[in-house]
């Protein structure tokens, strides 16, 4: 099943199904860094997959694969900057410092806990009601012929 992606509202239901992964593709912040910057980023394993812990209405905590640290992904007005592409989310950095920055996020599901695909919805039946009466043969309103009558 393709994971599509077009709103906030769809990444969070994509992170509350059971094996939601996140992967950082690329961070153009870490790539400006020195090597040796670089590879310590790598070592504490930024670059590995990343399984949904918890999640709130303002967060999502992720374990990061073979490391004992966890980290968090929060979202509020910002979000509006945030810009989906098929299976990716490319999530803008503002840290004042240098020329902007962003984080692009491959998602998936681990494996085995892909969700399985739907089966295609059946067609509607033909509905068994008469077709409906022409517009003669309804009955018109009938207004008295002094007014409403008595009000009281």
């Amino acid at each position: 099943m393709a994971l599509v992606l077009r709103s906030l509202s769809d990444f969070k239901r994509f992170l509350a199904k059971p094996g939601a992964t996140i992967q950082i593709v690329r961070n153009t912040f870490i790539e400006r860094q020195p090597a040796s910057f670089q590879e310590a980023y790598r070592q504490k394993g930024m670059y590995e997959p990343r399984t949904v812990q918890a999640i709130s209405k303002k967060a999502a905590v992720f374990a990061i694969k073979g490391h004992p640290s966890t980290v968090w992904l929060y979202w509020d007005k910002g979000t509006r900057n945030w810009r989906y592409s098929g299976d990716t989310l490319a999530v803008p950095l503002n840290t004042g410092v240098g020329p902007p920055d962003e984080i692009i996020y491959r998602c998936s599901f681990s494996p085995g806990s892909e969700p399985k695909a739907r089966a295609p919805a059946r067609p509607r039946a033909k509905s068994s009601d008469p077709a409906p009466a022409s517009p003669t043969d309804q009955p018109k309103p009938t207004m008295p012929e002094r007014g409403q009558g008595r009000l009281f």
